[in-house]
């Protein structure tokens, strides 16, 4: 078997993999039917508008090792700011931004407690919830895997239903699907991971992503000379060998422009204007690369995979047919681009709660350089209605047609909501540079009910293929920017161990707290748990609105903040054992650790990100 490797599709997993291989010498090709790399996390520049767009805001957390490592090597660490707070905003207060700091860690819990954003005893039930799917032994994760988390907390005695809505917010924020439809499994797989270091609790991006981290990482595999890029190849086919035993053929169809960008005319999505102008080509000639004698990793969304698991395919390997079970989801981004410079909106994550579309959004323009008026990114994970309808109308100088009173696209619906949660001048707007992203065709990975077992590995019984991306079984689990590194690290190890070429790939698997822990925390708080339930439940009963009473006291506003003395869940955190927060044999890597001391608090609120 020779050392050449073809590669198709340029998201984190295909670029995760590329970069190991060619580090080993091996012959690289990379193919993408887009003429732009990142997959899900793409940017790329809007032929309408002349912008570098780009794909919904993705939060990176401090135990993603795998792709801080990668980070470190490509020189982008400085590129990224802490954010230690998700943000909430309530319909009918404008000026309030209620905030969770940092839940994953007993440090900020009682500022938590008092913050707004749920009733106590609903703020307190949502952390022992997390604490009791912790206490769940390791080996019964089949069992986890068969029950949604709405599933597990509504089985548990002490779960009220504000509890149960925090939980369905985090799951449609993060991950866009309902707690309903979600992996109880794989929730826990997050938290056990995330709980060891969770301060900050998480990171963003401080520019574009082409510019902040996609170019640097394509820059450094085109630097190495047994690299070729072959962008707008569309993978149409696959031919085994004679025998059966490999992948003989990949049949591409070339085209013309990126089908991400510009979706086949009638997809869903595709709105008027997009896909339908003069020279887009589908229909041009097939080709085939002869691959019998070279690997092949096939780092592709579960849809696209599934449509070239078909005749001798699939009679080759046919545990591949399972992925026709997973499930992937839409979601919408909205560019919201404004005319003038809006102060008072806070630079964290905001969490719409109180309306349609499960929205939220984040200001670019604290992030970004260069941004003289307000940009806020909108991400909709609840979007599937407005597929239905065009995603939005063009005149023929690039400007938006928008009516919020009659609404005609998806794009008309969300911003009617948005501003009917928060309060948006549309004269204010900026039709020509606003705009909305469906990621029809690119969706991403969900972790649904009873995945786990459909989910394929990295190996197949055809002996040069091998699989790629967050659907594919890894430690990570969750589709997440680790699982993607993590399932291309899988994929090119698996290479390696064929040839037998180079050094193993290192795949770092993060320390998380014993079971045990769990269990003795869950005993010992069981009758705080009981409490809060009868409390809330009181609450409901008698009408009381604990949040909004605490939001009227603002007794957060008064709370010390995480890196000033004083602060009791900083005595906590500070006095832990040392066991429970040293890093995993010495390896980690990440922003955290940089500019962090060992028990999370900025080094100096001063000191520039290094």
């Amino acid at each position: 078997m020779g050392d050449k490797v073809e590669i198709v599709g340029a998201g984190l997993a295909g670029l995760s993999a590329s970069l190991r291989l060619l580090e080993r010498g091996y012959e690289v090709t990379l193919y993408e039917q887009d003429d732009f790399v990142g997959g899900m996390l793409r940017a790329f520049e809007d032929p309408v508008t002349g912008l570098r767009r780009e794909h919904s805001y993705h939060m990176f957390v401090n135990w993603y090792y795998n792709f801080w490592k990668i980070a470190d090597e490509i020189g982008i660490m400085g590129n990224f700011t802490p954010r230690e707070a998700f943000r909430f905003h309530f319909k009918g207060e404008p000026g309030e931004f209620p905030e969770l700091v940092n839940p994953g860690g007993p440090q900020d819990m009682f500022r938590n407690l008092a913050s707004g954003v749920a009733s106590p005893a609903d703020l307190f039930l949502f952390m022992y919830s997390m604490v009791d799917l912790l206490a769940t032994p390791v080996h019964r994760d089949h069992f986890l895997d068969q029950y949604s988390v709405n599933g597990f907390l509504r089985s548990r005695p002490y779960m009220t239903e504000g509890c149960a809505q925090l939980h369905q917010k985090t799951w449609y924020t993060v991950w866009g699907i309902g707690s309903f439809q979600a992996s109880a499994k794989s929730y826990r797989t997050f938290l056990k991971y995330g709980n060891r270091v969770p301060v900050p609790q998480l990171w963003l991006l401080a520019g574009d992503k082409y510019t902040a981290m996609l170019e640097p990482w394509f820059q450094k595999l085109d630097g190495f000379k047994k690299f070729r890029w072959e962008p707008l190849h569309r993978l149409v086919r696959l031919n085994p060998t004679e025998d059966g035993r490999g992948i003989g053929e990949l049949v591409f169809r070339k085209v013309n422009r990126s089908p991400s960008v510009f979706p086949q005319p009638g997809d869903p999505g595709a709105g008027i204007g997009r896909g339908e102008e003069p020279g887009w080509d589908w229909d041009g000639p097939e080709f085939s690369v002869d691959v019998a004698e070279n690997n092949v990793i096939l780092a592709l969304s579960p849809g696209m995979m599934a449509k070239l698991v078909e005749g001798r395919v699939y009679n080759a390997d046919p545990a591949l047919g399972r992925i026709r079970y997973l499930m992937a989801e839409p979601m919408a981004s909205v560019e919201l681009h404004l005319r003038s410079k809006h102060e008072g909106i806070p630079d964290d994550v905001v969490v719409f709660v109180d309306a349609d579309y499960e929205m939220t959004f984040l200001d670019y323009s604290q992030l970004w350089p260069d941004q003289e008026n307000t940009f806020l990114y909108v991400t909709v994970s609840d979007v599937v209605s407005l597929l239905s309808i065009p995603s939005e109308d063009r005149d023929e100088d690039g400007n938006l047609r928008l009516d919020l009173d009659r609404p005609q696209t998806a794009i008309d619906y969300i911003l009617r909501e948005f501003r009917e949660n928060y309060p948006l001048d549309v004269d204010d707007i900026d039709l020509h540079k606003t705009s909305i992203e469906m990621n029809t065709g690119e969706e991403l990975f969900a972790n649904m009910v009873g995945s786990w077992s459909k989910r394929p590995e990295t190996t197949t019984e055809l002996e040069n293929l091998f699989l790629a991306g967050t659907y594919v079984r890894n430690f990570a689990d969750v589709s997440t920017v680790e699982g993607a590194v993590v399932s291309g690290l899988n994929a090119a190890e698996a290479v390696r161990k064929r040839t037998g070429r180079g050094e193993p790939v290192e795949v770092i698997e993060p320390d998380h707290y014993p079971t045990e822990l769990f269990m003795a925390l869950k005993v010992a708080w069981a009758p705080y748990a009981a409490a809060a339930a009868a409390m809330s439940k009181a609450d409901d009963a008698l009408g009381i609105d604990a949040g909004e009473f605490m939001r009227r006291l603002g007794l957060d506003r008064f709370w010390p903040t995480p890196n000033l003395p004083g602060n009791l869940g900083n005595l906590m955190w500070d006095n832990l054992p040392k066991w429970m927060w040293t890093t995993p044999t010495g390896r980690s890597r990440g922003p955290l650790f940089a500019n962090y001391t060992a028990q999370g608090r900025r080094r100096d609120p001063r000191q520039p990100l290094r």
